[in-house]
């Protein structure tokens, strides 16, 4: 009844926000970009027919302690002209003396890695726009929020009334990664609300943070046999997690580490892989040369917990081999590697008219790698052309194997206003 209530008090709230700005006196605030572009494979230059944001835009309204925020975004396909409005994030903030306060969809953001954050999974991710950086992958969700400030640190709560999975490309034969047609069924269960707590400080010159969340994993997983028919639900996931960021001399260095713990809260014949502890971290190293080089490497990696034969079902010591637990939550690279290193370099030059870019993704258990080169240029002010290209190579069996044939040129302009 709770959480029934906390929805509709959201919604009747997004409902009256123009009333709130026709009533009060504040100051309005608005952004937002154009970004017509497209894609085509290196392999024959067909077109690549994803969905994509052609537009985006921040519309934000300040009174006293009080704000509105609205991130919205246009997305469409150029294959048929399809299209859909999109309101990624609609919320109200109050800042009272002692923090601040939010109410409504947001985008929520833990860790201190850039991108690929174990700790972070307060969202679910739209698989749509995986190899986008950060918030810009993410989905909104209702939910509230509570900081709390005192000298040095802050203690931080989240309350999600209603978990929500990730956004899949079912059917899209397109899409790199192996996605099904369709979803399947997934067993009725009541997923409850979610809810998590972060605790952040200073130590000397480096920044630390715990942080604890329970709910249901982002992405359904196999989890048994009932009745004798496979079943698929979100498992129920607890998330132990701690990230630092140090300084030392030129070098900033940035450590996040986080223990799932994840089993079954139902009844099934034969449950798979219950009870369970895995293991994901990232570890980040920035250095800017005495030119302007931004160098940046990143280390993820996965560690695989210990099952017995019990935990899969099986009630007497067979040969078997053990398929592999796929984690629901996390960096999404834990599906792609156990090990994997990121390298990435990017400046300025032209009075930073030009940026030139460059990153790879080198698999170090499995033979399989990724290389990404782009270039903006900014003729005038406002306004940015864009080219990149991105190249998969694997060993057959391995994930980027399966995604050779993406390998793409993409280009495209942005206009900001």
């Amino acid at each position: 009844m709770i959480k029934i209530i906390f929805v509709l008090q959201l919604k009747i709230l997004l409902l009256l926000v123009p009333l709130l700005l026709a009533k009060l006196h504040g100051q309005i605030s608005y952004s937002g970009s154009i970004n017509p572009g497209n894609m085509v494979r290196l392999s024959d230059q067909s077109e690549i027919s994803l969905p994509f944001r052609l537009a985006e835009a921040e519309v934000g309204y300040s009174s006293g302690d009080f704000e509105i925020k609205t991130n919205s975004a246009l997305e469409y396909r150029w294959s048929n002209n399809e299209n859909e409005l999109q309101i990624r994030e609609a919320y109200l903030t109050w800042y009272p003396s002692w923090g601040e306060v939010k109410l409504g969809k947001q985008i929520h953001a833990w860790g201190a890695v850039d991108g690929n954050n174990p700790t972070d999974n307060l969202n679910p991710y739209d698989y749509y726009y995986m190899f986008l950086p950060g918030a810009d992958r993410k989905i909104g969700t209702i939910s509230g929020s509570a900081k709390y400030y005192w000298n040095d640190s802050q203690i931080e709560g989240v309350y999600i009334p209603e978990h929500e999975g990730n956004r899949y490309p079912f059917g899209e034969k397109a899409f790199p990664l192996d996605i099904p047609e369709a979803a399947p069924d997934l067993m009725d269960v009541n997923a409850g609300s979610e809810f998590g707590i972060r605790i952040q400080s200073t130590f000397g010159s480096s920044d630390f943070s715990f942080s604890y969340f329970n709910g249901r994993d982002r992405s359904f997983t196999y989890v048994g046999m009932n009745a004798n028919i496979p079943s698929f639900f979100y498992r129920k996931t607890n998330v132990i997690g701690f990230d630092l960021v140090s300084f030392i001399g030129e070098f900033t260095n940035r450590i996040e580490i986080a223990r799932f713990k994840t089993h079954i809260d139902m009844n099934l014949d034969r449950p798979y892989f219950n009870n369970t502890t895995y293991i994901q971290y990232a570890e980040q190293i920035e250095y800017t040369t005495s030119t302007d080089i931004m160098l940046s490497s990143q280390l993820i990696g996965y560690i695989e917990g210990i099952f017995s034969l019990e935990d899969l079902g099986y009630t007497r010591l067979v040969q078997t081999t053990l398929p592999e637990l796929i984690p629901g939550m996390g960096t999404p690279f834990a599906s792609f590697s156990d090990l994997g290193l990121m390298l990435s370099a990017s400046a300025n030059y032209f009075d930073d008219a030009l940026e030139l870019s460059g990153n790879t993704f080198m698999d170090l258990k499995d033979s399989q790698s990724m290389l990404g080169v782009s270039a903006k240029y900014s003729p005038m002010d406002n306004l940015k052309l864009n080219l990149s290209v991105s190249k998969f190579m694997g060993e057959e069996g391995t994930q980027f194997y399966s995604m050779e044939d993406f390998s793409h040129l993409k280009f495209g302009l942005e206009y900001h206003f």
